[in-house]
């Protein structure tokens, strides 16, 4: 076999690697199955206990769970039948006279899971597996001859015997109603779950995915507490430690769903961070200018980087930075007043961008005290040509930067401060016109979210694609052949909703 092919194993591997990367084409190769969207042998049932990362998708949908991927797939990758498409891109990767389409999809079950365990000691990579269900076991006999070409007896283990391919990195085996493929250690395990403690019977896991809806086509799992030996032991910032700390009390789920209308991904754990304490100082996505196709808006910063700050360890340090920088106390001056953070940009031709962020304070001397000193460091510090600005009681200065037809302008009005490109842009982030909440486009993006949720982002998609025309008419890029992946979607929202301890975050792709 030439040098420079991937053998057997390795390239089942990457083709299921490519399968979960792009569930909403493999729906279109699926058979039927029973009507469940987890029909079939359970993956998990071969996966360790104490796996600290787990993934599974459905590959063989069936009844309105498969309609709604393969509409969802039509629309985004604009093929009329994705399962033919996928079959051509994994045959055309075909070496050693192994092809998809006759040695593997013939024999593929419902559901396809991968697991990764937590390095052992000196280990310098994880151990990992992925779990293939065989749903006809006469066509994975059948198929066994080419499979081998590229593959050697290895030994056994426990009665189980095992190949490994011609690159030694990676093993195979039949484990009970399953494919498995792995590194020796994550086969070994595999197989010791397979007759003993796996994670289909560990309570940490079965508890956390009682959230995946039955709709989910794949869903993913990561138990944060796993990992903290590993980062002990891994030179591992300190802040990422103790963010990875808060994560742990519980397991985090994700999962995958999508339909005709939209594509969702939605996350839940249990978790210490994002806590903004008694700040009332909100900025919300509504407040934001009404003609934005994009906006985002979040929790009071104030209280999020003290936690950041305390938590790596490193207060004093940038305290210190910034008293001689700004001549600001940062608690005082900065964090303890400041509250969350608002941002827009709207605009379809270069001509017509606009934008901004809006800064909202606990109270009106914070406020003018930032904007007096920023306009102190830029004209001194940075030599940039400052100038007086106003807009009805809002008062502040601008910043005219090298080639740009307009300037930036900052103002401070009550507890607010705006920076926005051009005097119009800053106005309208303390006074709009109109709401974003009042635009039928936000409220259709907003709406996508459901009952509960509070947006931090979202963006319209056709002023997008009016402004891509724009610039590939101007061939500032060449952006047409992406204009139609992108005329596909509506908007993207992303919001939060917290119960508790327990935080949700759902990410919603609307499709025309």
């Amino acid at each position: 076999m030439p040098a420079r092919r991937f053998p057997c194993g390795a390239r089942i591997v990457a083709a299921f690697a490519l399968l979960l990367a792009a569930l909403l084409l493999i729906a279109g190769c699926g058979g039927s199955s029973s009507s469940a969207s987890r029909a079939g042998p359970d993956p998990a049932s071969v996966a360790p206990a104490h796996a600290a990362l787990y993934a599974e998708a459905t590959i063989r949908p069936s009844g309105d769970l498969k309609a709604g991927v393969l509409a969802a797939a039509r629309k985004v990758l604009r093929v009329q039948d994705p399962g033919a498409a996928l079959r051509r891109l994994l045959d055309r990767d075909a070496s050693g006279g192994i092809r998809f389409s006759r040695d593997i999809e013939p024999w593929l079950g419902p559901r396809v899971g991968a697991f990764m365990l937590t390095p052992a000691t000196g280990a310098r990579e994880p151990d990992w597996g992925v779990a293939i269900a065989i749903g006809n076991s006469k066509a994975f006999d059948a198929a066994q001859p080419r499979l081998r070409r590229t593959q050697r007896p290895a030994g056994s283990y426990r009665g189980v015997r095992y190949v490994r391919d011609n690159s030694g990195r990676s093993y195979a085996a039949r484990v009970g109603d399953f494919y498995v493929l792995a590194t020796l250690t994550g086969l070994r395990a595999a197989i010791d779950a397979s007759s003993g403690s796996s994670l289909a019977d560990a309570s940490r896991y079965t508890d956390a995915v009682k959230a995946v809806p039955d709709a989910a086509i794949a869903f993913a799992y990561a138990d944060a507490s796993a990992l903290m030996p590993t980062l002990a032991r891994a030179k591992v910032p300190p802040a990422a430690r103790a963010a990875l700390a808060g994560l742990a009390r519980s397991p985090i789920v994700a999962s995958l769903t999508a339909n005709a209308d939209q594509i969702a991904i939605e996350g839940t754990g249990e978790t210490q961070l994002g806590s903004s304490g008694s700040s009332k100082a909100t900025v919300s996505i509504g407040q934001l200018p009404g003609d934005a196709w994009l906006a985002l808006a979040t929790p009071p910063l104030g209280p999020l980087i003290k936690q950041a700050l305390d938590s790596a360890g490193v207060h004093n340090q940038v305290a210190a930075r910034v008293r001689a920088r700004l001549g600001l106390d940062l608690d005082r001056d900065l964090l303890d007043p400041l509250g969350g953070l608002g941002a827009y940009a709207s605009g379809q031709t270069v001509l017509d961008l606009s934008g901004g962020a809006l800064l909202q304070f606990t109270d009106a001397a914070s406020a003018q005290r930032l904007l007096t000193r920023l306009q102190t460091v830029l004209a001194a510090g940075a030599h940039l040509p400052v100038a007086p600005a106003s807009s009805g009681s809002a008062r502040g200065f601008q910043v005219q930067i090298a080639q740009s037809p307009q300037p930036i302008v900052v103002l401070a009005q009550g507890d607010k401060l705006a920076a926005g490109y051009a005097a119009s842009s800053a106005k309208e982030l303390l006074h709009p016109r109109r709401r974003f909440d009042d635009s039928s486009a936000a409220k259709a993006a907003l709406g996508t979210l459901g009952d509960g949720y509070t947006a931090s982002f979202v963006l319209i998609v056709p002023p997008v694609v009016g402004l891509l025309r724009a610039l590939d008419e101007l061939e500032v890029a060449k952006l047409s052949p992406v204009i139609p992946y992108v005329q596909a979607y509506r908007s993207l929202a992303i919001g939060t909703k917290r119960n508790g301890d327990r935080t949700t975050v759902r990410i919603v792709a609307a499709l025309r």
